[in-house]
């Protein structure tokens, strides 16, 4: 068994005594007990406890706020990630359940669009979620969550002792885990670029057909750290503020992408309507 799995295994027998009953029932794993060999059993105080409130004032997406309008807006959003990742899409998709969550430029929501998919899909039976903080020079995600100070991706990418395993954090949601983005690194271009990268790359996106690799990185048109993370995953969710970004800025982003990729669009912070009064804030299309 590698680490990856001892470490996730771990987790996922700590984290399934610690959430409300409701939640619970929706995340029960269903899978197979083969699926997973045994490991012992780790202190529970090995789960981070989210906040949760903190987040929904804010306006995240949470475990009580499943019958909410954010809640169907996502589950919109996700589906057709989902069917491309699981293999029930129309074609096959290389790696599909890779999923990089991006923008054009800072501040138009990439972040907020990251977590609240996450937190949707750890709401599916049928999956488990892994998000990565991979905006290393701005690590908004860690920051939001409160693990800006815990080792994350590049300390294992600098460490050679440490293993990817050993920085995936569980959270109290039973199949939602997070790996930091780690400290910051003046070469962390480069250490994204790596062979190390690839290597784990192939590892978090091989070792369970069911899991759902979520990385939140950075704005494609302010660094090239975006383009090259691209080319780990199978499917990009480019997040478009409405009413701000230019078109033209939206055109140059998506033309650095990978056109073999499934390449989908959300515009975020849409007052109008779209389809039905669900989706009065947030409207998402996806598709090649």
């Amino acid at each position: 068994m590698s680490s990856i799995e001892k470490a996730i295994e771990r987790l996922d027998r700590t984290a399934g005594h610690k959430d409300a009953d409701a939640f619970a029932e929706l995340n029960r794993d269903d899978a197979p007990e083969a699926r997973r060999e045994p490991e012992r059993e780790v202190d529970p105080s090995a789960v981070y406890r989210l906040d949760l409130k903190g987040l929904e004032r804010r306006g995240f997406l949470t475990p009580d706020g499943l019958r909410s309008k954010t809640a169907e807006e996502y589950r919109m959003i996700k589906r057709p990630l989902l069917m491309n990742a699981l293999g029930k899409g129309a074609a096959p998709v290389d790696r599909g359940n890779m999923i990089m969550v991006t923008s054009a430029l800072p501040n138009e929501g990439k972040t907020f669009n990251a977590l609240n998919l996450a937190m949707s899909m750890a709401m599916e039976r049928d999956s488990t979620v892994l998000l990565i903080d991979a905006d290393v020079v701005k690590p908004s995600l860690s920051q939001l969550l409160g693990m800006e100070n815990r080792p994350g991706l590049t300390d294992v990418l600098v460490d050679p002792q440490l293993d990817i395993g050993d920085v995936i954090i569980g959270t109290e949601i039973p199949k939602l885990k997070v790996i930091p983005a780690g400290r910051i690194h003046s070469h962390s271009t480069e250490l994204l670029a790596s062979e190390d990268m690839q290597r784990i790359a192939n590892e978090l996106s091989e070792r369970y057909a069911d899991r759902i690799v979520l990385l939140d990185t950075p704005p494609l048109l302010v660094t090239s750290q975006a383009s090259v993370l691209a080319h780990l995953v199978g499917q990009i969710l480019v997040v478009v503020e409405s009413g701000k970004t230019p078109q033209s800025a939206v055109t140059e982003a998506v033309s650095l992408l990978d056109k073999s990729k499934v390449i989908g669009m959300a515009l975020n912070k849409s007052r109008r309507s779209f389809s039905s009064d669900y989706y009065g804030g947030y409207y998402g299309y996806y598709g090649q």
